[in-house]
């Protein structure tokens, strides 16, 4: 995962948009050297996270960085607009020929650190056919890290998934309750019995977890791992993302499927 830096509007834009750009590039060439497979652009660093929209001069900084990586990356790229932007984000996605969502609140609806996030499985869809986008896949979050969940207080991981598989999700993604923190196996156990569409981890993956949750998942984001002391907000180390990568490597070509 890019976390691209901190756009314009943010508390912690620094007013250079080329740098913004520059660290995403100098992130892509780090992974490019140890063939991930794919990658995933996140605007983590516009801490505190605000719903939709995001001021228009972040929106176009956000779309050249999607497009200068799509330039040098023939792998699928994916994307997500934090807090809940997912129609900036599939507008992005359209235009910088990216090829997958990342999505909070596809079913149902939590309260995240902006407030209560609504599902969004009709209006984006629609939304993905009007603008004959539908190449562009949506895998979502079900009971996402970092919010509450009180409002679903009464469904299971498995009633979220079942409900997102029927609003036509391509993916599911499983999370614990903070970045970082690997989710439960027992949440990976039911989302693969509930459904046949792939199962992404979402947080928690480091050289020492791989082994025993690849079996579990069709696949990982992974983003503090890869960075310095593993800090969310840390700068990308490539001694660590070899590490990770090197290891991730070997138990993939040792398991039988």
């Amino acid at each position: 995962m890019i976390a691209v830096g901190a756009l314009p509007g943010s508390p912690l834009y620094e007013g250079d948009d080329n740098k913004v750009i520059e660290k995403a590039l100098n992130d892509l060439e780090i992974y490019k050297k140890v063939r991930v497979d794919s990658l995933i652009l996140e605007n983590d660093f516009d801490l505190p996270y605000i719903k939709e929209p995001i001021p228009q001069k972040a929106f176009d900084l956000f779309l050249k960085v999607a497009k200068e990586v799509r330039k040098s990356f023939k792998g699928p790229i994916g994307i997500q607009v934090m807090e809940g932007n997912h129609m900036q984000a599939l507008e992005i996605a359209k235009e910088a020929d990216l090829d997958y969502l990342r999505v909070e609140a596809f079913v149902f609806a939590h309260v995240g650190g902006a407030g209560i996030i609504e599902g969004c499985a009709g209006k984006l869809l629609r939304r993905r056919k009007e603008m004959k986008a539908e190449h562009i896949k949506v895998f979502a979050d079900v009971k996402k890290k970092h919010c509450s969940h009180g409002l679903t207080i009464d469904l299971t991981i498995t009633d979220e998934i079942h409900q997102a598989e029927y609003f036509l999700v391509d993916g599911i993604i499983v999370t614990s309750k903070f970045t970082g923190i690997n989710p439960k196996k027992s949440d990976l156990a039911a989302a693969k019995k509930a459904t046949k569409l792939p199962v992404i981890i979402g947080s928690g993956m480091n050289p020492e977890n791989i082994k025993d949750y690849l079996p579990l998942a069709d696949g990982f984001i992974v983003g503090s791992t890869f960075r310095q002391d593993g800090e969310f907000l840390g700068e990308t180390d490539p001694e660590r993302v070899e590490k990770f990568m090197k290891k991730f490597k070997e138990e993939r070509s040792s398991t039988i499927y």
